[in-house]
């Protein structure tokens, strides 16, 4: 006995179960979610670890999330990022208490844009005192380099900012 598809109420040979609520749904009504999705959240909530998805539970639990996620990336990709070699003053209205750090990262621009999304996250537009640094692990004739670091959110005025790179 074949089973019948949530969505589109028909028989298919090719179908996959809903992660949510466990339904059957074909390959034609099968939401997909990449595994990298949600890649850069420090902690993935449950609901978001599956890859298949019924239209329903798609639209209930997953957009909404993957559409926040997307903002808060182009966020991340829009902050300033000041580096502990930076030497001139910059205008801080609000400083975070903790400092945000990220290891074993795949190169400088991963490193750097994760850190930026956690600033992002938390409402800051800004990383002072980032301090970015890759260490080399050789495995036989093989050799790898692996990222770190570490950097401050914050709020600056960038209004003054544009004014004093002019």
């Amino acid at each position: 006995m074949q089973q019948l598809c949530i969505s589109c109420r028909r028989s298919k040979k090719n179908s996959v179960s809903c992660g949510v609520c466990n339904e059957t749904v074909c390959k034609d009504c099968d939401t997909f979610i990449e595994s990298s999705s949600f890649s850069f959240l420090k902690t993935i909530p449950e609901i978001l670890t599956h890859r298949h998805y019924c239209a329903n539970c798609f639209e209930a639990h997953v957009q909404a999330a993957l559409e926040a996620y997307n903002e808060t990336m182009e966020q991340a990709r829009k902050i300033y990022v000041f580096f502990t070699t930076q030497r001139r003053a910059l205008p801080i209205l609000k400083k975070a208490k903790l400092v945000e750090s990220v290891t074993n990262c795949e190169d400088r621009d991963e490193t750097i844009l994760r850190l930026a999304f956690f600033a992002a996250q938390e409402g800051y537009n800004a990383l002072i005192e980032t301090d970015v640094t890759s260490t080399k692990i050789r495995n036989g004739g093989h050799q790898k380099t692996i990222w770190k670091g570490s950097g401050i959110p914050a709020q600056v005025d960038a209004e003054k900012l544009e004014r004093h790179n002019d």
